[in-house]
Parts: structure tokens; C-alpha cells; sequence
């Protein structure tokens, strides 16, 4: 496990998070783990997620297909979950970017973007709110970006689905608040992942380091440790908000 991990209890805790299989995903499933969670994690190649069940799959540790852009998946994917009763925490984790001009973009693009980044969101939360409120209780932590909140040249999709990702956190926070469903949005700032080292030379990451007010990027476990208090039952009140993890980036 990472260094400096919050650890909390989860023993008796079901966690289901999207994208878990990788980056900040891994992180977030790692810290839950730690915690003693029940996890459900979920990834878009089927040949990767039969590898991962029979190398860590077992009786807390479950791995899943599910691909937002594929409508027959998802109904699969829910046909699979229908005997499990309860959810406590749902992650919407997975996502994708294209960068590119606004005017270079397309609507196959925007299909894309909006189908795995909010529309996915959007069905799946639909489905597991229904669990929670049977057992009045959730937490649910939708996984936004620093783009949510600014934007630079080159993400007008991806921006637009995590300003909608969030929209859709602050009317589900006040919707769910009665049933004890609390809803926030975690957005990350630049994230040393393993996609990030492999994507930029050791002098891009220096650069996007000194444009950080903290100089260095975040490690993974650092946003998980972050959602890991979000989902817990440590959190009693806060609901409907942005949580911004960038090491001061968007105030510069």
C-alpha cells in the first residue's frame, strides 16, 4: 500500500468504483482496500479483467466489465449486479479526454466524451441510488477534474462534461440529502500516475511542476486519501460541493 494512507473502517462497507483498474482509480480502490472494503471494481477490456479476477479476484475483491460506450454492456453490466443488495459507496471514476480545438472537434467526439463521461455517470448512479435509498444510506463521489472549475485551449468537450458532472452532483446532493445519500464531486489537478510518466519526458514534468504553487504533481494516493474521507462515515455533512486536490494550481 501507499505511504501515508488514511486508513478508516469499511469492514462492513460495499464500495463499487469505476475505472478502478488503473491510475487514479487503482489509488482510490488501494486506500478502500486497505480500509477493509468490499470492492467492486470496474474496466473496459474483458480479457484484462478475467486476468485480474483470477490473479486478485476473491471474496472482497470482485473485477467487472463495464464500457459506457456500449449500451448492451451497461445493461449486462446491471443485469450482473441485480443480486446484490446493497452499495454503500459508488465511485464514478471512469473518463476519458480528447484534446483538441473546439473547432477541430466533432460530434462523434462529443458523443464519445459525453456517453463514458456523463451520460455513464448519469445511468449508473441512477441505478445504484435505488439501492442506497432502501437502506437510507451512500456516499457517492463523482470523479471530476480541475477542468471542471477552469479550462485551458484544446478541452472545450472535456470541460463541458465535468462542469455537467458536476451539475448533476449538486441536484443529486440536495435530491438524496433526505434518504442520508450524501454527493460530491473530487476533482484532481495534475497526478503523477503511470499513464503520466509513460505520456511526458522528465522536463514536461518539470515544467507542469514549477506551475504548481506546491512544485511537485500529486501523488494518486493523495486524491484517494481524499475520496476516502468523502466516502466514509467521518463525513456527516458536507454534501454538493467541489472538492478541488491540485496543490493550489487553479488559483494562480
Amino acid at each position: 500500500i501507499y505511504p501515508f494512507c488514511m486508513k478508516l473502517n469499511f469492514e462492513s462497507k460495499t464500495v463499487l468504483i469505476t475505472g478502478g483498474t488503473r491510475g487514479i482509480g487503482r489509488a482510490i480502490a488501494d486506500v478502500f482496500r486497505n480500509s477493509g472494503a468490499n470492492l467492486i471494481l470496474t474496466g473496459t477490456n474483458p480479457k484484462t479483467i478475467e486476468e485480474l479476477n483470477q490473479k486478485f479476484g476473491g471474496e472482497k475483491l470482485k473485477y467487472l466489465n463495464l464500457d459506457f460506450s456500449n449500451e448492451e454492456n451497461i445493461s449486462d453490466f446491471f443485469s450482473s449486479m441485480n443480486n446484490i443488495d446493497k452499495i454503500d459507496v459508488l465511485i464514478n471514476n471512469a473518463g476519458i479526454n480528447i484534446i483538441g480545438e473546439f473547432i477541430e472537434t466533432d460530434n462523434p467526439d462529443f458523443d464519445k466524451l459525453v456517453n463514458i463521461n456523463l451520460k455513464g455517470p448519469y445511468q449508473l448512479s441512477k441505478y445504484i441510488v435505488k439501492k442506497m435509498i432502501a437502506n437510507n444510506y451512500g456516499r457517492i463521489i463523482n470523479i471530476c477534474s480541475i477542468w471542471s472549475k477552469i479550462t485551458r485551449s484544446k478541452r472545450s468537450l472535456y470541460t463541458m462534461t465535468k462542469n455537467g458532472l458536476h451539475g448533476l452532483t449538486q441536484t443529486m446532493a440536495i435530491e438524496l440529502a433526505p434518504h442520508n445519500i450524501l454527493v460530491n464531486s473530487l476533482s484532481p489537478g495534475f497526478t503523477l500516475t503511470d499513464l503520466t510518466k509513460e505520456t511526458n519526458t522528465e522536463d514536461e514534468l518539470k515544467s507542469i511542476s514549477d506551475m504548481i504553487p506546491i512544485r511537485r504533481l500529486a501523488e494518486p494516493y493523495e486524491i484517494a486519501n481524499v475520496a476516502l474521507f468523502l466516502a466514509s462515515e467521518q463525513n456527516s455533512y458536507l454534501t454538493g460541493q467541489n472538492i478541488v486536490v491540485d496543490g493550489g494550481f487553479i488559483n494562480v
